[in-house]
């Protein structure tokens, strides 16, 4: 009886991380993070000293 709720529990997980893809392509989240980790990196680049010469 041991080995049901281990299948259990990995069909659980299983379930958890598709319904958690499934949210995140429905409200377009993949395109929100990377939209907010586009905008971070060119502030922190744009914030960088530069070195101007060849």
């Amino acid at each position: 009886m041991a080995w049901y709720s281990i299948v259990l529990i990995v069909l659980a997980c299983i379930l958890v991380v598709f319904g958690l893809l499934f949210l995140c392509f429905i409200t377009n989240g993949d395109g929100k993070m990377i939209e907010k980790t586009y905008d971070m990196l060119s502030k922190y680049h744009d914030n960088k000293k530069k070195n101007d010469q060849i």
